[in-house]
């Protein structure tokens, strides 16, 4: 190639600013062009990842809207805990009617309510009472937060949980404080 130039006739110092332009050429694309592409690409596919972090969000929107005015209603709803009492012995048979009360104001219907005999006459402190509530699953939150409300109820021992065709059916274990 060198011969090829020579044969030109192109002068020496023509060929040596030829070559000087030619290596600031390099260097600007070697460090300006080259560095600020890849910075371009990268900052290309933030872009990219935060477009598709907006499409999620914007679809998740609603949701949020509902939950967050769900929120603002039940946050008005504090869970009671009443001064714990006994129930007199005395006063057993009102339970029954107690519970179908919690049940129909939580919207839902109980279907047996029955206090364990045996334990009442063998003079426990406790009374366990097995009900069958029939209802939709969101409404057995509301019945919880009645009998809550209870001031003998001990505890709920067990809850058990069966979907039948058209409705949910609650069989639940109460245990309550006797005088």
């Amino acid at each position: 190639m060198y011969q090829i130039l020579k044969n030109m006739m192109i002068p020496k110092r023509t060929l040596i600013y030829m070559a000087v332009c030619l290596f600031g050429i390099l260097i600007t694309v070697f460090i300006g062009i080259i560095p600020n592409w890849f910075s371009n690409m990268r900052l290309d596919r933030k872009i990219s990842e935060l477009q598709l972090k907006l499409e999620e969000q914007k679809q998740i929107y609603p949701v949020y809207e509902l939950l967050k005015n769900n929120d603002h209603q039940k946050s008005s709803m504090v869970l009671p805990f009443p001064a714990k009492n006994e129930l007199l012995r005395e006063s057993v048979e009102s339970f029954p009617g107690i519970l179908k009360t919690i049940s129909r104001e939580a919207g839902m219907d109980a279907l047996s309510i029955s206090p364990d005999i045996n334990l009442l006459s063998s003079g426990s402190k406790f009374l366990i009472v097995d009900a069958v509530i029939r209802g939709d699953f969101f409404d057995f939150r509301n019945l919880l937060i009645g009998l809550g409300k209870v001031p003998y109820l001990d505890s709920v021992e067990e809850i058990r949980i069966q979907r039948k065709r058209d409705f949910m059916e609650f069989k639940l274990k109460i245990r309550l404080v006797l005088a």
